[in-house]
């Protein structure tokens, strides 16, 4: 009996069971707060969502002034849905469109219902979350050049579908400018060179007396300026492309000054290669095949009265339509896109370098308003649908012929025949001129088109002013939706609130 009861007391006195218990009471409080936090952070997820699907929705409206009231909220409905990624962050509710005609603004509302995870077990099953954007059209004018791959590989609908989101751009823009000279637009087409244009034969800024001293650098010394060239063959006449001047100055916007005959362009012209050896590509002429390379390749008696026998020519790889300066006729650009073909292999950053040069003020093309102008916006879209490219060859002269010459002379900065380093040189040369118009104030847009390489499509990130100017466009109608959305942005629809 006397241990029963002090089993009894020892019981009673034990305290160890309370921790058990105040826990066992405190569970359900602790796994409300801390799963709570879950849906909390799930919720201010799906706000920021919303706000960027919001935006883009707000941007869309307000790049077509002249709507209805539904057809406003069908579009910002369709930019939403492309925008929010439904089944992960909610669904989204209220969405309301109104425009202010007067203030000339759009305002898209919006909220996002998140179905809770943790909360639901104390009977709060949804978080709502809301938000509001804002956007206004500014009153500056706008200068952009289009700087468009029309390449080989756009060839079929690639092609097509480019034209038409082009010209969606170009029929955006002229609709929301204020004035008609509100809006220059340019386009600049690359493939392996860019056209300057056969009007402009033997400017002073195209070199006509050979001075440049990589004009005809193939040629040792010899004879070889470019115009006589042309002249002395039979049927044979420039197309209009340009080859790259010196480094730096392939890509940035140096004048062209007749007292400094390195800043002077030149015209294309690739030279009839050796007959002996198959795989010299561009060989149109007979040479005799007496001597090495350099002795046929320099002999200029060939191309007296000469025409062409095989494939190619002085103008291979001159595939492009000529730059269009900028415009301010809707017209005049819609045509020159229109006539945009795809032939021939990838230098971008040529592309690039024209591109700055035709939205500049001074030589060669002198459209362009003073950088300083605060009441312009520069820009600048780049399209490409695959990498750099230029053909290495196992021959003396180490490449095909293009716009920086035979790799063997070295105007790439090196003498491989390497694909993959002479495609790295071209990478760090795109770089550059990105570089250079980001420098001078452009805002550069950047769209890659069907393009399976990811180190081309960072690359193209990285050329864009910020990432979110950069789209990675699969399909046809992603490549429409990225042409809208930098529409939206150059009509200088700016977040007000």
């Amino acid at each position: 009996m006397v241990k029963m009861l002090n089993w009894l007391r020892d019981f009673w006195r034990d305290r160890r069971g309370n921790v058990a218990m105040i826990f066992a009471l405190s569970l359900l409080p602790v796994t409300v707060l801390s799963g709570g936090a879950v849906d909390f952070s799930q919720a201010m997820n799906a706000r920021t969502r919303l706000s960027q699907a919001l935006d883009a929705a707000a941007l869309a409206v307000g790049v077509n002034p002249s709507i209805s009231d539904a057809d406003a909220l069908d579009i910002a409905r369709d930019f939403i849905s492309a925008n929010y990624p439904g089944r992960e962050l909610g669904d989204v509710v209220n969405v309301q469109v109104s425009m202010n005609n007067q203030s000339d603004t759009v305002t898209v509302t919006g909220q996002a219902k998140v179905q809770t995870i943790i909360l639901g077990l104390i009977g709060i099953d949804y978080l709502t979350v809301n938000w509001q954007t804002e956007v206004q059209r500014a009153r500056s004018r706008l200068e952009l050049v289009m700087v468009l791959d029309n390449t080989g590989s756009m060839g079929g609908s690639k092609i097509r579908d480019l034209r038409d989101s082009a010209e969606l751009l170009t029929e955006i823009l002229h609709e929301a400018a204020e004035e008609p000279g509100d809006v220059r637009i340019g386009l600049v087409p690359f493939a392996a060179t860019v056209n300057v244009g056969t009007n402009y034969e033997r400017v002073w800024w195209m070199d006509p007396n050979g001075d440049n001293p990589d004009h005809g650098d193939w040629s040792g010394g010899r004879d070889a300026n470019h115009w006589d060239l042309f002249d002395r063959m039979r049927y044979e006449d420039w197309d209009g492309c340009v080859e790259a001047r010196a480094i730096p100055m392939d890509i940035d916007n140096t004048p062209p000054s007749p007292g400094d005959p390195s800043t002077l362009f030149f015209p294309y012209f690739a030279p009839d290669e050796p007959d002996n050896d198959s795989d010299y590509r561009n060989d149109y002429l007979n040479d005799g095949r007496t001597g090495n390379y350099r002795q046929r390749l320099r002999q200029m008696g060939k191309y007296n009265d000469a025409q062409i026998l095989r494939d190619y020519g002085p103008n291979m790889r001159c595939t492009t339509t000529p730059i269009t300066p900028l415009t301010t006729s809707q017209n005049t650009i819609e045509n020159a896109i229109d006539r945009m073909g795809a032939s021939g292999t990838t230098n971008i950053p040529q592309g690039v370098g024209w591109g700055i040069r035709v939205i500049s003020p001074e030589e060669p093309f002198t459209e362009g308003t003073t950088w300083d102008d605060r009441e312009v916006i520069k820009a600048m879209v780049i399209l490409t649908d695959g990498e750099n490219v230029m053909y290495g060859r196992s021959t003396d002269l180490r490449s095909d012929y293009g716009a920086y010459g035979f790799s063997r002379f070295g105007r790439l900065g090196t003498t491989s025949s390497s694909f993959s380093t002479l495609a790295s040189r071209l990478n760090s040369r795109l770089t550059a001129a990105c570089d250079e118009a980001k420098r001078l104030g452009i805002r550069v847009y950047t769209i890659t088109f069907q393009v399976n390489s990811s180190s081309t499509r960072n690359l193209m990130q990285d050329c864009a002013s910020n990432p979110s100017l950069y789209f990675d466009s699969p399909s046809s109608s992603a490549l429409r939706d990225a042409f809208e959305m930098i529409a939206g942005d150059l009509t200088n629809l700016r977040l007000s609130r």
